[in-house]
């Protein structure tokens, strides 16, 4: 496995003073965190040794202090803490040449994750039905996962778990005979509008309601005719899926759906009769389990004979298990199904299943205050041509008072729209809820995709200016405090990325970006201030050049940090 710098740097540090202490390094290292930045860069508290010692903490730390030496770092001891900061030289070549050999790959291990499987279930839209706003959050959240497990050499089977079985193909069937038009059965959209209007009418009326009832129990029941109809629904919608992934990116290992376990739950129910048990509750089959006061029973048939999502998740778990050997096995699914994973994984392990712990909900929150100039009704494509469509006034505002130079500003307007829906919603922790706001998520100021493109695009347009990244350059030059700070930013990527793998909170990832683009904006104002400050200064080559470096490892970091959270990185904005 690959250590980062700041890996490097903190393990020396632990076992200087593991050494100095007479202890396992490794009893030491979690109780290295990193220090305020005045005082350097890793920070060690004395408090827990006092009572062994009897000596009070700041004693012990300048005593430890005076005894470390560790080649590449400056020790002091500061009241109770033993600091740490990182000699300039080599550390920042070290870092730079990290950023810059890694490239496109930066941030990443090839072989933390070497010969593990993560299978991911995400996005997961029902067939028949167009994909919601409400979708972002699994669909982005699962995307970005993925890609943060493949860079650290994991292999990820991304699953897009379609609903393609339940009542509501029986509504869209029994719709379709009386609305629709045989013609426009590949039409996505005639399909959805079928599917509302019967919808609607099954809440008015009961009979309509059962005569879908009794389509979906025909599906069960295996009627070629049924299925036959199905089907066809069921190609349409995913052609339309496929569009609207491939316009945001994102592509999965595998497409398939609950219809997949048709037929294998029996033999699931079987497994669960034998261990923990299974027993009739209201003429329903429920799993045998003492369960908590108020709390609902795990449902595996209701009382007509039809099965339910435990029974086809169980089925799943269990498949997926078989053709994957997974390590981990993760659900990207919103807070509210917390009660329904609960119990499948519980389930699980009462079968006996020794890998019932590796399965993991992961579980994001609600967004409020989505609204589209369409309406109401809110589509995840209606936001992207939303967000195009304000990105591309934006565009032409730029263009035209000369802020701005693009061949293709429809391109942009597409790259910086998906931008700012993207890291509007990947800023957020997953498992809080945020509210919608169009006017923050477009904006090219502020903590924002575009704003980030800004930054990627203006730091490859300086190193276009310089003549390029140099092959060669002196990094003993870069002593800016601003120069050292941007160092210090491109420096924590790896960590950060290792981070929000475990756990899985791809938040950390885009907050590190805005930390990395502040610090190069605060470089950036330092030059407009000061001429000899600037990145490409005149007169002195070698200098030029080590700032070239700098600017080029902070494009390496920004477009990196970038791709891994599915956001394009455009070169001229």
């Amino acid at each position: 496995m690959s250590t980062s710098v700041y890996s490097r740097y903190r393990a020396a540090f632990a076992e200087g003073l593991a050494s100095a202490l007479g202890v396992q390094a490794a009893d030491i290292e979690a109780q290295v965190k990193p220090a305020e930045a005045a005082h350097g860069d890793l920070s060690f508290a004395t408090f827990p040794l006092a009572k062994a010692q009897k000596k009070a903490p700041p004693v012990i730390a300048k005593e430890l202090a005076e005894k470390l030496s560790v080649p590449g770092l400056e020790i002091k001891a500061v009241g109770p803490y033993v600091n740490a900061r990182f000699n300039a030289v080599p550390f920042t070549s070290e870092v730079l040449d990290a950023a810059r050999k890694a490239g496109a790959t930066y941030g990443g291990d090839a072989d933390a994750g070497r010969g593990k499987t993560v299978v991911i279930d995400y996005s997961s839209p029902n067939i028949a039905k167009p994909i919601g706003f409400h979708h972002i959050r699994t669909t982005f959240l699962g995307h970005c996962i993925a890609n943060i497990y493949r860079a650290l050499g994991w292999r990820v089977e991304g699953i897009n778990y379609l609903g393609d079985w339940g009542k509501q193909f029986g509504l869209v069937a029994v719709g379709f005979q009386e609305y629709g038009d045989p013609a426009r059965i590949d039409d996505m959209g005639h399909l959805v509008e079928v599917y509302v209007r019967a919808n609607k009418r099954a809440e008015t009326e009961p009979a309509f309601d059962e005569k879908a009832r009794d389509f979906f129990r025909r599906m069960e029941a295996g009627d070629a005719e049924a299925l036959k109809l199905w089907n066809q629904f069921r190609e349409t919608s995913i052609r339309g899926f496929k569009q609207i992934y491939a316009r945001m990116g994102i592509e999965f290992e595998h497409i398939e759906g609950e219809s997949r376990y048709q037929g294998k739950m029996d033999a699931v129910i079987e497994q669960i009769a034998k261990k923990p048990g299974v027993k009739e509750s209201q003429g329903a089959l429920i799993v045998d389990l003492p369960y908590a006061e108020n709390e609902p029973p795990i449902l595996l048939k209701k009382n007509d004979g039809s099965t339910l999502y435990a029974t086809r998740d169980l089925a799943a778990a269990e498949d997926r298990h078989t053709r994957f050997q997974f390590e981990k096995s993760l659900y990207v699914v919103a807070q509210d199904q917390a009660l329904h994973f609960r119990q499948v994984f519980r389930t699980l392990k009462e079968m006996g299943q020794p890998w019932a712990d590796k399965c993991v909900h992961v579980a994001f929150g609600r967004i409020h205050g989505m609204s589209t100039r369409k309406g109401q009704v809110v589509q995840l494509n209606d936001v992207l041509d939303e967000a195009k469509e304000r990105a591309a006034a934006k565009v032409k505002e730029n263009q035209e008072a000369g802020r701005l130079q693009t061949d293709d500003p429809d391109k942009l307007a597409e790259q910086i729209g998906l931008g700012a829906i993207a890291f509007g919603d990947l800023k957020h922790k997953r498992a809080t809820d945020y509210t919608f706001d169009w006017d923050e998520v477009v904006s090219f100021e502020g903590h924002t995709g575009p704003y980030l493109q800004y930054a990627h695009a203006r730091v490859v347009n300086v190193l276009r200016k310089g003549g390029g990244a140099p092959a060669t350059y002196d990094a003993s030059l870069l002593t800016l405090p601003e120069e050292q700070a941007l160092v210090r930013e491109i420096m924590r990527l790896p960590e950060v990325v290792r981070d929000a793998a475990e756990q899985y909170e791809p938040s950390l990832v885009a907050r590190l970006l805005l930390d990395v683009a502040a610090a190069l904006s605060r470089y950036y104002t330092l030059g407009n201030q000061e001429r000899d400050k600037r990145i490409n200064v005149e007169g002195n080559d070698a200098l030029r050049s080590a700032r070239l470096a700098l600017a080029d490892a902070a494009r390496v970091t920004l477009a990196s940090g970038l791709t891994l959270l599915g956001i394009p990185t455009p070169e001229n904005m």
